[in-house]
């Protein structure tokens, strides 16, 4: 997980930053639970994140920008605790999700 150290407590980082590995594999953590938030439990013809800005709290809020086919954009919203379970890390949970439609611009 990428931990800014530059933002203030409680702040969003921005501007938005390119998702990488490390943001993908957050996302495909929380995949399950955004399709059967919205689509019904099936699965989406992709999910790649693209955009995240980050809110460090105690742990990590994450608004992320996800593709989930060639028009179309979700926003979620991923919580990560810095603490660990007995076998490693405690797994993201899902907060929100927001639907934005065909591919755009549309702020966090």
């Amino acid at each position: 997980m990428p931990k800014s150290g530059a933002q203030a407590m409680g702040a969003w980082s921005h501007p938005p930053k390119a998702a990488g590995e490390d943001i993908q594999q957050t996302c495909d953590q929380v995949r399950k639970a955004v399709e059967d938030k919205i689509n019904g439990g099936q699965p989406f013809g992709q999910f790649n994140a693209t955009l995240f800005i980050e809110q460090v709290v105690e742990g990590w809020n994450y608004r992320i920008k996800v593709q989930i086919n060639t028009v179309t954009l979700i926003r979620i919203q991923v919580y990560q605790s810095p603490f660990k379970v007995h076998d490693g890390p405690t797994p993201p949970v899902l907060n929100a999700v927001a639907a934005d439609g065909p591919l755009n611009d549309k702020p966090f």
